[in-house]
Formats: structure tokens, C-alpha cells, sequence
């Protein structure tokens, strides 16, 4: 068993003390002898008791225990009354706070990431400089206990200083007088809204009601600029998503929404540069509500949708057949003269006009499997467009007609993929497991290919037109290179 060694002779001078890998646990005469420590960091050992004589450094500002041993802390904690940072991450055997943590006047950050909580002390709102929560285990008990099984939404409401906040088992809380809890948070950047998983369970009515009306009230402030939303299981966002509130928002992750079949409609965020969808289970159908417009919709004449947005990932979407961004209308007999049919076209196509991810850089989709295939208007729209990674797309038959992409395209793992066509600007192409793929032509610019191992039979087909290509238009051969 390894110790943290014994201080014989007092160190005024010490103020910060970093952990000593593999110890197992503290001796008192460490907290006695370095009486001045600000810092002290015991990440990732095994200590697993804290002293109660650490109640004696009061001149600390930093206690950072993640990932150790420990079970328990001490109250004497509460004497740390300089204590700015506590940090509590994947400590496994913590589920409790000590009553004592409260009066923590000057405490701004509290990270419990990956810790699970169960008992807090009731009384949080107390602590005026608090700036930072990760994560802030959410309950609803509504009686005078000093110890709860989670802290009550409400006692957000004095923390106006919040700039972090990760709010976890949301499920928990029932009570939906919480209008404010959020909005008036003039600080707050970084939202991030969990709820917990039933595992193999279904949910009740009342649950996914419940879970819908608490979201509804959770309006952020306008000046948040991420915001993460987390195993969510209702079935429909709440309003707020579907207008220019959120005018600040630069970062959007929605992972694990499961049972929402329609993506919220963020088209309109004005200042949206990172959009994340990961684990929509739900969602068969990408559509117009997706970015606001239907065809022949007035309001789409020279409308952009999702001006900023530099970066767009789909992920885990394993029902998702169809991507467009116009309704598809059931052709009918035209009776009228060729003419007129013709300008009615014209008008249409003008009426119907709405720019589509003009910044787009990079879109991946990963794990997509019954995608048919990419909508026309973004190939023809995205002209800051520079690099697509495809794995997972297996009814995707074509990559193509994407006049703007500049860089490198990625695919992987797309069985049904057949033809890669008129790319004129992309310098990389990277292909593997793609055993049907057997066009690849119209990449005029195109200075590295690089090949799975398992393509080397189908590339046969097709390698020596590009070869002949790149060997006529640049005088040189074409790099050629292996990727795992």
C-alpha cells in the first residue's frame, strides 16, 4: 500500500500539492504542515477517505478529486470557505454531499461528471458566485428534508451567475412552475439538458407527457450559445426550437432523442455553425420542415436556411429513408398550352428559391443505412463545401453532381453504392468497403485516391480511366495509396 509520504519540517512556501500516482491513502500531517495550499489535486490515485483536518486549509481554492477512490467527504469541508473549484468527475463510490458543502460561500465550480448522486444538501441557491455545474443532479422532493434525493429546479432561480450548466435526471422533476428557471440566466453559454434512459423499458404516457411539458418550460436565455440535448424521450420538441429566440446559439447537439419523428425546425438560427444529430431513431424522413419551406411556399424567395452552419453530422439514424427539401407533389394532367405551362414552371422554380448551408464545410453521415440517396439542392448549393465522410450508407446508390466540393471525399461501408460522378473539384477521393461500386468518373481535379484493401478487384474498372485522365490533364500519375 503506497502512502502519501509524511512532512516532517513545515514548507510555508507550498501552494500547490499534485497527486502521487498510485497512492492509496492521505496521513494528516500532509494538511499540517502545508497549511497554505491553494491547490490540491488527487486525480486519478486510489485514495479513497479524505482527512477531516482538510477543513484546516482554509486558504484553498481548488480541490480537485476526480477519478479516486473515495466514498465519502468529510464535513469539515464546510470550512473551506475560499474554495472556488471542487471537482468530483467518475469518483464511483461518491453518491452523496455533505450537508456541509452549502455554506461554500466561495464556491464558482462543482463538477460531478460521471458521478453518480443520489443525496445532496438541500440549500444550493445560497451559493451567489456559482458559475459552473456539471452535472447538477436534478429532484423534485417537495418537503423540508435537509438531504434530497436531487436539487429542485427551482433552486436555479438565485444562481444568476451560471455560465456552465449540465442538468442530469431531468425525468425527475415534475413540476412545471419553472418559466423563468432558465430565461433569466444573462451569463449562461453552455446548456447541456439529460434525462436517463429506462434501459429495455418502454415509458407510460404520463412519463413522456411529463418529460414534454418540463422541456417547454426550460427556456434558455437568448444569449446561450451551446446547447446540448441528451436522451430526451418525448415525441416533439419544445416550441421554443422552432423560432430565432435562440439567436446566439452557435453549437446544437441532439443525441439520443429516440422517439421524436420530425427534427426540430433550427433552420432559422441565424448565427447555428455546428449541428450534431446522433441517434434519432424515430426519424425516417428529413423534410421541409427541416428547413422551413415548402415548394411554391412565397416566403422562400430568397430566404437562406441555416446561413452559418460550417459543420452538419448525422449519426445513428437507422430508419431514415428519405432526405429532401421540398414536398414531392403528385404530378397531374396539364391541360393548359405548352407556353403557359412553361412560365408556370419558371414561376415555381422562383417562388420555391431558398438558399441552402451557403458556409456548409464538412458533412458527415454515419450509420445511415436505408438513406436512398442525397437531395439535388444541396449539391447545387453548398458552394463553401470541402469535405463529405460516408460510412454506413448502404442504399445509397450515388455520389454525385457536386459541383462545389473542394477536398476530399470519404466513403466507407456503403454496400449499395454504385457510382461516383462529376465531381469536378474534389482533390481526394478515399473509398472502402464499397464491393458494388463500379463507375467513378467526372473527378477532372482529382490528386489522390486512396483504396481499401478490399477494393482492389472493383477499382480495376475504373483506376486506369483515372490514371489516363490525371496523366492527360496534369502530365503526371495519379497518387494512388492504401487505407485502412
Amino acid at each position: 500500500m503506497l502512502v502519501l509520504p509524511r512532512v516532517d519540517k513545515v514548507d510555508v512556501k507550498v501552494r500547490t500539492f499534485l497527486t502521487i500516482e498510485g497512492a492509496t491513502r492521505i496521513e494528516d500531517t500532509l494538511f499540517k504542515k502545508f497549511l497554505l495550499l491553494r491547490v490540491l489535486v488527487l486525480n486519478y490515485s486510489r485514495v479513497q477517505s479524505i482527512p477531516d483536518y482538510i477543513g484546516k486549509l482554509i486558504h484553498l481554492r481548488l480541490l480537485n478529486l476526480d477519478y479516486t477512490g473515495i466514498s465519502c467527504l468529510p464535513e469539515s469541508i464546510g470550512s473551506l470557505k475560499n474554495v472556488q473549484v471542487l471537482s468530483l468527475r467518475w469518483c464511483d463510490d461518491l453518491h452523496s454531499l455533505p450537508l456541509s458543502m452549502t455554506p461554500l460561500c466561495s464556491l464558482r465550480c462543482l463538477n460531478l461528471l460521471g458521478t453518480k448522486i443520489n443525496q445532496v444538501p438541500k440549500g444550493i441557491g445560497k451559493l451567489k458566485f456559482f458559475t459552473c455545474s456539471e452535472d447538477y443532479p436534478v429532484g423534485d422532493r417537495s418537503d423540508n428534508a435537509l438531504v434530497q434525493d436531487g436539487w429542485k429546479l427551482e433552486e436555479l432561480c438565485s444562481l444568476s451567475r451560471m455560465r456552465f450548466l449540465a442538468l442530469v435526471k431531468l425525468e425527475r422533476s415534475v413540476d412545471c412552475s419553472i418559466n423563468a428557471v432558465l430565461t433569466d440566466k444573462k451569463h449562461l453559454k453552455t446548456l447541456i439538458l439529460e434525462w436517463t434512459e429506462s434501459g429495455e423499458g418502454s415509458y407510460s404516457e404520463e412519463n413522456v407527457s411529463n418529460v414534454e411539458k418540463v422541456f417547454e418550460k426550460l427556456i434558455p436565455p437568448s444569449n446561450l450559445e451551446d446547447l446540448c440535448i441528451l436522451q430526451f424521450f418525448g415525441q416533439r420538441y419544445p416550441t421554443w426550437f422552432g423560432t430565432t429566440y435562440l439567436s446566439s446559439l452557435m453549437s446544437l447537439i441532439l443525441k439520443d432523442v429516440r422517439s421524436c419523428v420530425h427534427l426540430p425546425p433550427v433552420w432559422q438560427l441565424p448565427n447555428l455553425k455546428y449541428l450534431r444529430i446522433e441517434g434519432a431513431h424515430a426519424v425516417t424522413k428529413v423534410g421541409p420542415k427541416f428547413v422551413g419551406c415548402k415548394k411554391g411556399d412565397p416566403v422562400c424567395n430568397g430566404f437562406v436556411a441555416f446561413p452559418k452552419l460550417e459543420l452538419l453530422i448525422f449519426l445513428d439514424m437507422p430508419n431514415w429513408e428519405v432526405w429532401s427539401f421540398f414536398e414531392e407533389e403528385a404530378a397531374a394532367p396539364d391541360v393548359r398550352g405548352e407556353d403557359e405551362a412553361v412560365e408556370i414552371q419558371k414561376e415555381d422554380a422562383q417562388s420555391a428559391r431558398l438558399q441552402l448551408l451557403p458556409h456548409l464545410v464538412k458533412l458527415q453521415l454515419i450509420g445511415c443505412p436505408q438513406l436512398r440517396a442525397l437531395p439535388p439542392q444541396l449539391e447545387e448549393d453548398t458552394v463553401s463545401l470541402k469535405k463529405i465522410l460516408l460510412i454506413g450508407i448502404n442504399n445509397l446508390k450515388a455520389v454525385e453532381d457536386f459541383p462545389h466540393l473542394s477536398e476530399l471525399l470519404a466513403i466507407k461501408d456503403c454496400e449499395g453504392l454504385e457510382r461516383i460522378c462529376n465531381l469536378a473539384q474534389v482533390s481526394e477521393l478515399q473509398v472502402g468497403g464499397c464491393p458494388n461500386l463500379s463507375h467513378v468518373e467526372g473527378l477532372a481535379n482529382l490528386q489522390e485516391l486512396g483504396l481499401g484493401e478490399d477494393m482492389q478487384e472493383i477499382s480495376s474498372h475504373w483506376v486506369p480511366g483515372l490514371q489516363e485522365q490525371h496523366q492527360r490533364i496534369h502530365g503526371e500519375d495519379l497518387d494512388v495509396y492504401t487505407v485502412v
